[in-house]
């Protein structure tokens, strides 16, 4: 067996080497036959992780690739692979990221569909890593991830390629993070704001100010993240900690301290209010906001009810969600499980939310999509610290938001702690 598997390898690096030409062809003359089956019969190895090489044996595959898809099927989803090289009996690709376990290949070759009875194990690597800045070195001075300082943080935006922005509390300004660049930027002096709302191709960025008259502004790629100013929300609210943006991208949410939720049209800069009194918990300084688009609707974490509420599109229905338990760390399903101090929130591909905790919690924890189970997957209850590693030796000093950057990267602001840090899933 380990000699067809270094035999196989050995043909799968002299295929990947072949121009592009020879890809199309794969080095074979047979073209796919639509009068035979396509069929999967093995593939090697069985386990691995992102970016894997993957071969798949079968027939009936033809010699060009275009014309054929691989796909991992996991509980949730399919995820379709990098197809590199086809030849008739053969496959080559690149597994990509899917959740750890046991996972299904399909091919799909000129319309033809066929998958391999046995499955593929996927390994997920995770990490948590320090970007810039710590506890023991504060302030609002830009420069180099080593150099940089920065106060306490409310809100994070992922802009994807390992960039963010970040929006300080204390010294209100709004921060460029680049880790490609090496460097911390500040774009906007002087503005205190929480969660932003990104849009999905990650070229704008919106933001309000969390107090009267809730200035709203666009920050964009293409002017390198300056400010906009393009309207106000309005004298009519209490405080407001996050926009978000439904699937339209049209509109701006948003939920104030004393329950109030509507949204602000971002063409005509007009305000609509959807429910005046939604029943949420009104103490503290508001709550999260976050759209998911699985389930077309808004979920709001709020600090003194100890839970997650979740609000229709039209937000006439508010229901609780995760938590209530009063204040303190149990993992379970929704309504079972509680909080200690729930604070920012985001979601994965899925529709996962990943939540982080505040006071006497100082971890992450993920809601499932697929069960309503909420667990905790990084940090120590109750344990506040800057430590990087692996997600349960890993330690966080009062996460406060967090955002997910579609790249397998969930970004972390912490108050206290005043950093930037990454929790890496592969």
């Amino acid at each position: 067996m380990a000699k067809f598997f270094l035999i196989c390898m050995c043909c799968f690096v002299m295929f990947a080497g072949c121009n592009d030409n020879d890809n199309k062809t794969g080095g074979s003359n047979i073209v796919y036959n639509p009068d035979l089956p396509v069929e999967v019969i093995t593939f090697m190895p069985d386990s691995g992780r992102i970016r894997e090489k993957v071969m798949i044996k079968g027939s009936n595959f033809g010699n060009d690739k275009s014309k054929v898809k691989v796909v991992f099927e996991d509980e949730l989803t399919e995820r379709i692979a990098t197809v590199i090289g086809v030849d008739n009996n053969t496959v080559y690709c690149l597994a990509p990221r899917q959740i750890a376990g046991r996972n299904k290949i399909k091919v799909i070759a000129y319309e033809q569909e066929a998958t391999c009875d046995e499955t593929f194990l996927y390994s997920a690597a995770e990490n948590v890593s320090s970007i810039s800045g710590n506890s023991a070195n504060t302030g609002s001075e830009d420069g180099s991830l080593a150099d940089a300082k920065f106060s306490y943080m409310h809100g994070i935006g992922a802009l994807g390629n390992d960039a963010v922005l970040v929006f300080q509390r204390d010294n209100p300004a709004v921060r460029y993070v680049s880790v490609p660049d090496n460097a911390v930027i500040t774009v906007h002096k002087g503005f205190q704001a929480g969660k932003p709302a990104v849009t999905k191709d990650k070229t704008k960025v919106y933001a309000t100010g969390w107090d009267s008259p809730h200035v709203v502004y666009m920050y964009t790629k293409e002017t390198g993240w300056s400010p906009m100013r393009i309207g106000q929300i309005g004298t009519a609210y209490t405080r407001i900690r996050a926009l978000a943006l439904d699937e339209t991208e049209e509109w701006l949410y948003f939920c104030d301290r004393l329950g109030a939720f509507g949204r602000f049209e971002i063409k005509t800069q007009q305000v609509e209010i959807l429910n005046e009194t939604t029943g949420v918990l009104t103490t503290g300084d508001g709550g999260y906001l976050v759209y998911s688009s699985q389930a077309d609707c808004f979920y709001l974490s709020v600090q003194g009810a100890f839970g997650v509420y979740k609000i229709s599109k039209d937000g006439k229905e508010v229901t609780n969600f995760a938590g209530f338990a009063g204040s303190s760390v149990r993992d379970g399903y929704l309504l079972e499980c509680s909080f200690a101090q729930p604070n920012g929130m985001t979601l994965d591909e899925d529709g996962n939310i990943y939540i982080v905790e505040g006071q006497n919690g100082y971890i992450i924890r993920k809601i499932s999509i697929i069960d309503g189970y909420v667990s905790t997957v990084a940090g120590a209850v109750n344990s506040a610290s800057q430590i990087d590693g692996d997600p349960f030796n890993a330690r966080f000093n009062y996460p406060y938001d967090i955002a997910n950057d579609g790249e397998g990267n969930y970004w972390i602001v912490e108050g206290w702690g005043c950093a930037v840090r990454k929790y890496a899933i592969e």
